[in-house]
């Protein structure tokens, strides 16, 4: 009897973490994402420092468009800003840290 209800905590132990593991955790921010939050508002090219386009991917579910300005202030720029897609067409993008 003894032997069995340690199977059956064991059983029960891996079944709750199988289900913890299964658990989306969508309301929180995914730890290795850069941006923690987005703006869509307009920034003129003319104050780039320099663009990344970070892909989704393993590290964060969301694309990342992260801008550094001229004053070395960063900001994240969400993807679906209109403006964003006209500015990627015209000013390559770098994935280079410095």
């Amino acid at each position: 009897m003894l032997f069995m209800s340690h199977h059956l905590l064991l059983a029960l132990t891996l079944c709750s973490f199988t289900v913890l593991r299964a658990i989306p955790m969508e309301g929180f921010a995914p730890v290795s994402c850069r941006c923690i939050r987005s703006s869509s508002d307009f920034i003129p090219p003319r104050l780039f420092k320099r663009m990344e386009i970070l892909p989704a991917g393993a590290q964060c579910r969301y694309t990342e468009i992260i801008i550094t300005k001229k004053d070395n202030s960063i900001i994240c720029v969400t993807p679906e800003a209109k403006w964003i897609n006209e500015v990627i067409r015209s000013k390559p993008a770098t994935n280079e840290e410095e």
